[in-house]
């Protein structure tokens, strides 16, 4: 088997796993947080402000000069937190991500069992 076939393989079980309920649980969170005009505004600071965060400390300077910006970061990811579907999405993202984890796991626990048995 040739690289473009494994890759056509893997589109493949991809396409599997966008069937799952997880991925659809994750789409339909998605949907619900892109909807909440609350939480996209806490979001958008959140992200300028870590971005000037991020900003500063490539510049070296030291964080005494931009406290302020990371206990706002902090306040805004506890104001998140509090939103249902901020949560619910958090849920469904983990759900997710522990789904691809095991997948890829799984995949090479396989390799390495079919490699010894070789």
């Amino acid at each position: 088997m040739d690289r473009n076939e494994l890759w056509a393989q893997a589109e493949e079980l991809a396409d599997l796993i966008l069937q799952t309920e997880e991925i659809q649980r994750y789409q339909a969170a998605e949907a619900k947080l892109q909807q909440h005009s609350e939480a996209q505004a806490l979001i958008r600071r959140l992200r300028s402000v870590q971005e000037q965060i991020e900003e500063f400390a490539a510049r070296k300077v030291p964080e005494a000069y931009y406290r302020h910006l990371t206990q706002e970061s902090e306040s805004l990811l506890e104001q998140l937190e509090k939103i249902p579907v901020v949560r619910e999405f958090q849920e469904a993202q983990t759900a997710v991500n522990n789904l691809l984890q095991d997948v890829s796991e799984h995949l090479g626990r396989v390799v390495q069992e079919r490699i010894t048995e070789d």
